[in-house]
């Protein structure tokens, strides 16, 4: 019997909170005012800055791609020599 007010209490809490809650209608006004507001500048870059970005952004790409390869060729030797391990051990 310890416990059969804690559910109206919840209620109350609910309730409450659900008064301080704003409406979507609110929330989307405040939203569509703050985006108005923001203004992005971009930097313009030449023809050459932009190769030059693009020629870094693909010598990364080949970077990653190559530790990518030598991360699965060893845990590819690893789990082999594991298997090869149980096998002896087994034999």
């Amino acid at each position: 019997m310890g416990y059969g007010g804690q559910p109206m209490k919840v209620i109350k809490a609910n309730r409450a909170l659900l008064k301080k809650s704003k409406s979507f209608r609110d929330l989307r006004k405040d939203y569509l005012d703050y985006s108005k507001e923001t203004k992005l500048h971009f930097k313009q870059l030449t023809d050459v800055e932009r190769k030059v970005v693009r020629d870094k952004i693909i010598a990364q790409a080949k970077k990653d791609s190559i530790q990518e390869i030598g991360a699965y060729i060893l845990s590819i030797t690893i789990v082999l020599a594991a298997f090869y391990a149980i096998y002896m051990y087994a034999s």
